[in-house]
């Protein structure tokens, strides 16, 4: 059965439907990327510590997903890095896209088997909640079939990339542009989508929201359509 947004409905299957949100603040992408594989090590040695939903900015990264177009990155690696903006290559699905400070980006970890989601679904499920995210500051935004992620009529706002590990754990997750450095997109095609613009939040409104407000929100939408309650935490940094 679906529900207006196309979504599948979802039966958590979760004995407590506690949804921890972990708020990491502004970290390295490699730091986030160990933090997620260490919660995931941890689930398959002894059945704890996931799910999990991690909030945060990153420092100034260009990552490549395993379906990296190379002509897609405008400029070579020592130029970026003279930049002071890394490049990564990551096992996330989709192109080259930027990530950097005035940007939500949200990982949620969780077990797709237990909300009976398939990989499709739970696309869609992030999309509905970036599209929900928009509406709370009266932003229309929409799906694009051939484009995942958030869209605005002036262009895209939010982006998917996700992998889907062995036993239908999640990694990685969203963007969402809140308010960041557009020079920096300019010297990459984001998502390979040479025909639309990105834009943000701050493009689209008077007042740029708190990235605190937004980020709140955000994580709370995607908790809802998970069906899970959302349990936030203080700030934690890497150790």
């Amino acid at each position: 059965m679906t529900d207006s947004s196309g979504l599948k409905e979802t039966r958590v299957l979760t004995t407590s439907g506690r949804l921890p949100h972990r708020r990491l603040g502004r970290i390295s992408f490699d730091d986030a990327l160990s933090i997620q594989e260490s919660y995931i090590d941890t689930w398959r040695a002894n059945g704890s510590g996931l799910p999990v939903i991690f909030s945060l900015e990153h420092d100034p990264v260009i990552t490549c997903g395993r379906t990296t177009n190379p002509s897609n990155l405008l400029l070579t690696r020592d130029e970026y890095e003279i930049l002071g903006i890394q490049v990564r290559e990551i096992d996330r699905g989709g192109d080259v896209t930027y990530h950097g400070p005035g940007q939500l980006v949200v990982y949620p970890l969780i077990l797709l088997r237990r909300h009976d989601l398939r990989v499709t679904d739970y696309v869609r499920l992030l999309e509905e909640a970036m599209i929900r995210t928009c509406a709370d500051w009266d932003i229309d935004a929409f799906r694009r079939p051939r484009h995942r992620g958030c869209w605005t009529e002036s262009g895209k706002i939010g982006a998917i990339g996700i992998a889907v590990k062995a036993g239908g754990i999640t990694k990685h997750g969203i963007a969402f542009n809140v308010d960041p450095n557009f020079e920096h997109f300019d010297l990459i095609v984001p998502c390979g989508i040479e025909d639309s613009p990105v834009v943000s939040l701050s493009n689209l409104m008077v007042a740029t929201p708190d990235t605190a407000v937004v980020e709140k929100r955000l994580v709370q939408h995607i908790a809802d359509l998970l069906e899970m309650n959302l349990e936030t935490n203080a700030e934690e940094k890497p150790q």
